[in-house]
């Protein structure tokens, strides 16, 4: 892997341990700049930010805690779907990938 992609990777993920922080700080404008930013970053070298993509909304960058978003699964549907409680923004997610993943 070439240096500057490297370094890219190293700083998204620093930026997502700093917007975990913050959100449990509950400092809201920090964690969502922080998100931007590494997205950003994600989005100029073309990394795959696919690790953490259930932990913020991609609406609004707010990192996910327990008082910003609601996570239901939905049976009939086979999916996870989150719900972000400061823009309302749903996302929703199949589970049946894991589901099989633990019958194996």
């Amino acid at each position: 892997m070439e240096k500057p992609k490297k370094i890219a990777k190293e700083r998204i993920k620093k930026l997502f341990d700093l917007a975990e922080q913050e959100a449990k700080k509950e400092k809201w404008e920090k964690s969502r700049r922080y998100v931007e930013l590494a997205r950003r970053i994600a989005m100029k070298f073309n990394i795959s930010i696919s690790r953490y993509k259930r932990k913020f909304c991609k609406k609004c960058n707010t990192y996910f805690t327990s008082k910003t978003v609601r996570v239901r699964t939905q049976k009939k549907d086979m999916r996870v779907t989150y719900t972000c409680l400061v823009c309302g923004n749903i996302q929703r997610y199949p589970y049946i990938k894991e589901k099989l993943k633990r019958k194996a």
